[in-house]
């Protein structure tokens, strides 16, 4: 059986690469206000597009800004790439919360709806 990570095992990811798109991600996630997380998330994706966070970031970013086809299509590829590793990229926190995130942020897209307000955006969850 071959696990479906790096496209089935046939692409290598270079050092430098991995390296330039952790560090555009964590400046991303660092200050979401000062800097256009949009494009360094992006950017992160394209030098690594094999790990689910930055997707799941970017996903956010997208509900944020009423984007949901968007937000809807990041978050299921970060959601699909997380179960795949079966273990977080980013270790702020465990694999769980990742996978309960990206999934609320899916069924959020998917109901075109995202909180306008902090107390909104505690409150979510998967009851109804």
């Amino acid at each position: 059986v071959v696990p479906p990570v790096f496209e089935n095992c046939i692409t290598v990811l270079d050092a430098g690469e991995q390296i330039v798109a952790r560090d555009l991600y964590w400046e991303a996630v660092c200050d979401m206000s000062k800097k256009n997380p949009e494009e360094l998330l992006l950017r992160s994706i394209e030098k690594n597009p094999f790990v689910g966070e930055p997707h799941v970031v970017l996903g956010q970013v997208f509900l944020t800004k009423g984007m949901f086809e968007e937000a809807e299509r990041e978050a299921e590829r970060g959601l699909t790439l997380m179960l795949e590793w079966g273990s977080s990229w980013d270790k702020r926190m465990s694999w769980k919360v990742w996978i309960a995130w990206a999934r609320v942020l899916l069924i959020k897209a998917k109901e075109k709806s995202w909180p306008k307000t902090s107390g909104g955006i505690y409150s979510l969850g998967l009851v109804k």
